[in-house]
């Protein structure tokens, strides 16, 4: 497998991995202490159904160029024995600050650290144009993608009970995550040695 940078002519092959994915439990947000304690989000099961942001309007990446500028964007396509299986996009966003816009991983091919693979891409990315954090944005229905970049060293910022206010996913909580790309690159070093 071999992670290839892209422009925006190829947001066709991109669009081509799917981001849709099976909901089966979603977290909730439970406060402690009456909130004064904080919060803390607690996986439970839902009925399933399938979950495709590509469905969702002007989400599919092949709207993205009527939307953004993508001419300073890093678009990524991951390919294994010429076919697309993963893709990933990040946005500079403020001075500083860069966001992971969308990374995707086909359905039959993760759980293979394909999505690690271009996170790590994506992060060389950001840091070879100095920026000092990334961020990413998830839902309370998407508890894989949250285990996730928890496990990658991003911290939970934001957690967003109407994030979503007035769209098509107005019962779903935005949760706002952020590394710290100094840190984590303090960590390799140190883990190098």
């Amino acid at each position: 497998m071999h992670i290839q940078q892209i422009d925006r002519s190829k947001l066709s092959q991109y669009a081509t991995v799917s981001i849709a994915y099976e909901v089966t439990t979603e977290l909730h947000v439970c406060p402690i202490h009456n909130g004064l304690g904080g919060l803390r989000l607690v996986e439970k099961p839902c009925s399933p159904y399938v979950k495709d942001y590509d469905l969702l309007p002007d989400c599919h990446p092949l709207y993205w160029t009527k939307q953004f500028n993508l001419d300073e964007w890093g678009l990524f396509l991951a390919i294994e024995n010429g076919m697309y299986v993963g893709a990933a996009a990040v946005a500079p966003e403020t001075e500083g600050t860069a966001t992971l816009w969308d990374l995707r991983v086909q359905p039959d091919a993760r759980g293979k650290g394909i999505g690690g693979k271009l996170l790590d891409t994506v992060i060389h990315w950001a840091k070879d144009r100095d920026y000092k954090t990334l961020m990413v944005e998830t839902q309370n229905v998407n508890a894989p993608a949250c285990t996730f970049y928890s496990s990658k060293g991003f911290i939970l910022e934001t957690i967003d009970q109407h994030g979503y206010r007035d769209s098509l996913v107005e019962n779903e909580v935005k949760l706002i995550w952020s590394m710290d790309l100094k840190l984590s690159s303090m960590k390799k070093e140190k883990d190098e040695w």
